[in-house]
């Protein structure tokens, strides 16, 4: 059996798997074997095992390391536990997971890896209307927020960049899934574009996926204050414990453009 990846009309991955593990609304898990159990969402592969340190430490720690002193934390889509599990690793952090789609939270449990996530004291978790969920909160109440799914649902409506700058501390920043740069540049433009209304700093940085073509992914930073490659705390950077993919060279690294992807992509980073 072989799960299929790919951007139509141009390229396709296949991957074998073994078995269907679970299959619930469109949320799907696999047992591929090397690949470990493949997380699946609407036909495409969010992640593997073996690729979840790549991506989810990237995502969570670069930000992490860069903020100064992070209290308060919210991840939008994040009921697959990974993202909070890499939160956990950060002492005095509250964290508030917020998530759509019911069935991801049922795949979670059967993908095993961070089932038991919300259980920590430290993890305020809820399925719920995440839009709406962004239009009621607090002002100033998040000192970072993540979009660990950034789709269309958040792209089309202009009113969610605003909610997350209304509820980001004055020195908050954001980080949200970008994409790829090298088969769909327009999306990853598109985000970079969302987050220049908002924020002073605006940077994309490279993640590697074993389960989305090509492999090369990108996420988006958008900060109010904090520069990314200068304001990076080493030492929480490269000292605290629990860290197998991420440290500070690779930090320092992942935000570095060929000269000609910068030149198609100047009018959309700030930095």
């Amino acid at each position: 059996m072989w799960l299929t990846q790919g951007v139509v009309d141009i390229v396709k991955n296949e991957y074998r798997v073994k078995e269907k593990l679970f299959e619930q609304g469109g949320v799907t898990v696999f047992d591929s074997g090397y690949f470990g159990k493949i997380l699946v969402e609407d036909d495409e592969a969010l992640y593997c095992e073996h690729d979840s340190a790549m991506r989810h430490e990237v995502m969570v720690h670069t930000a992490m390391c860069t903020h100064e002193e992070p209290e308060r934390v919210l991840v939008v889509d994040g009921g697959d536990g990974a993202a909070a599990a890499e939160l956990l690793k950060h002492k005095g952090v509250s964290i508030d997971v917020i998530e759509r789609d019911a069935d991801i939270v049922e795949a979670a449990k059967v993908f095993g890896r961070y089932a038991k996530v919300s259980e920590d004291a430290r993890v305020s978790f809820e399925v719920c209307d995440t839009l709406a969920f962004l239009a009621e909160a607090k002002e100033r109440s998040y000192d970072i927020v993540f979009f660990n799914r950034f789709d269309s649902l958040y792209l089309d409506d202009r009113a969610v960049m605003a909610h997350v700058g209304r509820i980001l501390t004055e020195k908050g920043l954001v980080v949200m899934d970008a994409g790829s740069q090298l088969f769909d540049m327009a999306g990853h433009k598109a985000v970079l574009a969302a987050l220049c209304d908002e924020f002073k700093i605006v940077m994309p940085f490279r993640y590697t996926s074993m389960v989305r073509t090509g492999g090369e992914r990108w996420f988006a930073m958008g900060s109010r204050f904090f520069h990314p490659t200068a304001d990076i705390n080493l030492q929480r950077a490269d000292l605290t414990d629990g860290y197998t993919w991420y440290n500070s060279d690779l930090h320092i690294a992942q935000f570095a453009l060929p000269t000609a992807t910068f030149d198609l992509l100047k009018a959309y980073i700030k930095r």
